[in-house]
């Protein structure tokens, strides 16, 4: 059983949030087609917006109050919730107070999964984190009278920021898991057998899946959202070396390890105590695919399912790492090849939808061939060895084992 009055309060926050922004968001995304079809109903929509607005404000600020309660703080931190979002940041960023709200956790559950609240560390990720690096990069420059559009253009300071929020997320998470009671080394298990043979086998079939479906979607996307494509296929990850070191850094090393970590480690075996193994597998995986914000949601969702079968058949975080680590090193190896086999003067320049069809073309039928031989190998891999829906959680087997050693 879960904190209630934790969960009550996310609840609230996350109503409030969405009748604040989803409104807002539809409108910005579909105004140009509204204003065609409803040309006369600009104001009434307005109306609508303002009044889901304000509506959303008082589930957030509710939410605010009872959030700051569970904490052990007075209901008067709740007043925090008419900054918005830089107070619901400072509310998920600043500690419990241990005397109080820690001692409610233990009356309420023996469980150590039950004090793990997903949408609260989701919050916290999305919303609590960017939110306070970015106050705090706005405060430096308008201190030093820089112009802050300059950090969205700078490729290096931007992959320096992702290192240190990458960092201050993982610090998060650790002590999220120490306040809960969870055991570090039970997620990772690290003394389990890594069977590097079986990981490489099926990186290389993950990745031809991915290669051949992603070059598929993305040349059939050119035709329906051009725009779209054109924008991911002139989109830089790097222009010199020492951008290319530090995105190659956060990619093959940060990226893998907090994914891995967050995804399978917590939200899996979470979801799995939850709602059962299976549901727990797909669900995290689909959530790992929707968060990465891009075309290629099957291809992601496959490895979601497949990090977390092989995390399940080994019970070693360090195999699922090792696999996200080996697609991702692949990627980077594609990208700095590129990179360097591209002239210096063609790098910055613009592709546009019809020069990347014109290229793409000769190659569908490679992908379709690469598709067609990975295609019956992942099918079969994930039914033989999907586990059941009432398999023991890597952790609890962990648990057992060291139990049994001493």
């Amino acid at each position: 059983m879960e904190n209630k009055n934790k969960e009550k309060a996310i609840n609230q926050i996350l109503l409030g949030l969405a009748l604040k922004f989803v409104p807002l968001i539809i409108v910005g995304l579909f105004k140009g087609y509204l204003n065609s079809f409803f040309p006369n109903l600009s104001i009434l929509i307005a109306i609508l917006i303002v009044g889901f607005f304000l509506v959303g404000y008082v589930f957030f600020i509710k939410g605010c109050y009872l959030y700051s309660k569970s904490k052990g703080y007075s209901y008067k931190w709740g007043w925090l919730g008419l900054l918005s979002l830089l107070g619901l940041s400072i509310l998920l960023l600043i500690p419990s107070r241990e005397n109080i709200a820690s001692f409610q956790d233990e009356i309420l559950t023996d469980e150590p999964w039950d004090k793990i609240n997903i949408p609260e560390l989701f919050l916290s990720w999305l919303i609590a984190l960017p939110v306070l690096f970015w106050s705090i990069l706005g405060l430096f420059y308008s201190f030093n009278n820089l112009n802050f559009t300059d950090i969205i253009k700078n490729l290096t300071i931007l992959n320096l920021l992702t290192i240190a929020y990458s960092l201050f997320w993982i610090f998060i998470l650790l002590k999220t898991l120490q306040k809960a009671g969870l055991k570090f080394n039970k997620i990772i298990g690290y003394k389990n057998y890594v069977n590097l043979k079986l990981v490489t086998v099926i990186i290389a079939i993950e990745f031809a899946f991915a290669k051949g479906f992603n070059t598929l979607i993305l040349y059939n996307l050119s035709f329906v959202f051009p725009k779209y494509v054109e924008s991911y296929i002139n989109e830089k990850d790097f222009t010199n070396i020492l951008e290319m070191i530090l995105w190659s850094f956060s990619v093959m090393l940060l990226a893998p390890i907090i994914e891995e970590f967050f995804f399978r480690g917590i939200i899996l075996q979470k979801w799995a105590v939850k709602w059962g193994v299976r549901a727990g597998i797909l669900t995290s995986s689909l959530l790992f695919a929707i968060l990465h914000f891009r075309f290629d949601i099957i291809p992601l969702f496959i490895m979601g399912t497949l990090s977390s079968i092989l995390y399940f058949k080994t019970r070693c975080l360090i195999t699922s790492m090792l696999f996200h680590f080996f697609h991702n090193t692949l990627v980077t190896i594609l990208n700095v090849v590129d990179y360097f086999n591209t002239p210096a003067i063609e790098r910055s320049a613009f592709i546009s939808v019809k020069e990347y069809q014109a290229y793409i073309q000769p190659l569908l039928n490679q992908r379709v061939f690469l598709l067609t031989i990975s295609i019956p190998f992942l099918l079969y891999f994930i039914y033989k060895n999907f586990p059941k829906n009432d398999a023991i959680i890597p952790y609890y087997a962990n648990e057992a084992k060291t139990s049994e050693i001493n």
